[in-house]
C-alpha cells in the first residue's frame, strides 16, 4: 500500500500554495513530502500526526532532492477520522494522495489559524473496519437530513397535505423510495448533474407544494391533493440527487461505496422518520389543545414555507451561471 502528499515549485511570484504527496506503502508505512528546495526547507517544520503514529526517520524530515520528506508507521492505516495538523507558514497545500488500492485524491487544503490540516476523510481514507464505516455513514445520514432544511420543509408540506395514515404512509415510502434510486445513481456515477440545477428544483418542490396548500384553502383540489405520492415520487429524485451531492462531499473511499450508500441512505430514513413523528406529535398536541386560532395567523406558517423556498429558488436560480 502507498500514500502521497504534493507541493509546488518555487517560482519568484510564489502565491503561497506549495505541493505535496502523501503516499500509502506496505504495512501500514507512509510518506508525506512537500516540494521544498533546500533554502525553503526549514519553513517545514514535524507534522504532528494522528494518535498511534510515530516517525520512523527523523522527525525533522530529510531532504531528497527538491522535496522534504517525513516518514511514519504505525500498528494501523489511517482511516477517515485521521487528520495530521501542519503548522507551515503557507497560504495552502495543494495534497495528491496516492492510496494503497490504487485510488488518488486531490484537495486544497487552506491555512487556518496558522495551521493547514489534512483531513483523511476529505482525502477518501477509509472508516477502518466495517462497523466503524457503518456507524459513520448512518450518523451522516441523519445529521444531513436533520440538518437539510430544504428537505426537511418539503417533507413538512407533504404532511400539510397529505390526510389519512395509509395515504401518508404511501407518500413517504414513494419519497423514500424515489431519492435511494437516485442517491444510488449518482454514487455509481450512473447519473450526474451539476449542484446548482438540482439545489435550484429542490427549492422549486417546496416552492410548488406551498401554492398547493394555499390552493386547497381557497377549495381548489391540486395534483398533490389528488396524487400526493406521484408529487413525493418525481420531485423525490431531485432530492436524492441532493443527497448524493452530501455524500460525495464527505469523501468516500471507493472500497466503502456499497456500504456507504446503504448506510447513509437508512441514516437519512431514520432522520426523516424522527422529523415525521415529532411533527405528528405536536400536531397531536395542538388539536388536544383545542385553541381558538384566527384564520389570518393559522396562514401565516404556510406564508413563510413559500417565503423562504421562493428566496432559495431566486438565489440559486442566480447560480445557475456558476461552473459548480
Amino acid at each position: 500500500m502507498r500514500v502521497f502528499f504534493v507541493t509546488a515549485s518555487v517560482f519568484a511570484h510564489d502565491i503561497g500554495v506549495s505541493k505535496a504527496e502523501l503516499v500509502e506503502g506496505s504495512n501500514n508505512q507512509y510518506q508525506l513530502r512537500v516540494h521544498a528546495p533546500a533554502m525553503m526547507a526549514a519553513r517545514f517544520s514535524s507534522p504532528q500526526l494522528p494518535e498511534g503514529f510515530e516517525f520512523t526517520a527523523n522527525p525533522r524530515g530529510s531532504q531528497q532532492g527538491q522535496w522534504k520528506v517525513f516518514e511514519f508507521s504505525a500498528e494501523r492505516a489511517l482511516r477517515a477520522g485521521d487528520e495530521i495538523r501542519l503548522a507551515w507558514e503557507r497560504d495552502g497545500l495543494m495534497v495528491t494522495t496516492y492510496w494503497g488500492d490504487g485510488s488518488q485524491v486531490s484537495r486544497l487544503f487552506k491555512n487556518q489559524a496558522g495551521a493547514i490540516t489534512l483531513s483523511m476523510a476529505q482525502l477518501k481514507a477509509t472508516s477502518g473496519s466495517w462497523q466503524d464505516a457503518a456507524q459513520r455513514y448512518l450518523f451522516l445520514g441523519v445529521e444531513h437530513i436533520l440538518l437539510g432544511v430544504d428537505h426537511l420543509l418539503f417533507v413538512l408540506g407533504l404532511l400539510w397535505i397529505v390526510r389519512g395514515s395509509a395515504a401518508l404512509v404511501k407518500t413517504i415510502t414513494a419519497f423514500t423510495l424515489a431519492h435511494s434510486i437516485t442517491l444510488g445513481l449518482a454514487t455509481f456515477d450512473y447519473l450526474t448533474l451539476r449542484s446548482a440545477p438540482v439545489e435550484t428544483c429542490i427549492a422549486l418542490s417546496i416552492v410548488f407544494l406551498a401554492v398547493e396548500i394555499m390552493r386547497a384553502r381557497e377549495g381548489q383540489t391540486g395534483l398533490t391533493h389528488r396524487y400526493p405520492w406521484v408529487v413525493a415520487f418525481a420531485f423525490g429524485l431531485l432530492h436524492g440527487l441532493g443527497f448524493a451531492g452530501a455524500l460525495s462531499e464527505i469523501g468516500l473511499a471507493q472500497s466503502e461505496i456499497p456500504l456507504a450508500l446503504l448506510f447513509f441512505n437508512v441514516g437519512v430514513e431514520l432522520g426523516q422518520l424522527i422529523f415525521v413523528f415529532t411533527v405528528l406529535l405536536v400536531a397531536l398536541f395542538g388539536r388536544k389543545l383545542n385553541l381558538a386560532i384566527p384564520n389570518h395567523i393559522r396562514v401565516l406558517p404556510v406564508y413563510c414555507l413559500g417565503g423562504l423556498s421562493a428566496y432559495w429558488l431566486l438565489t440559486r436560480v442566480a447560480m445557475l451561471g456558476s461552473p459548480v
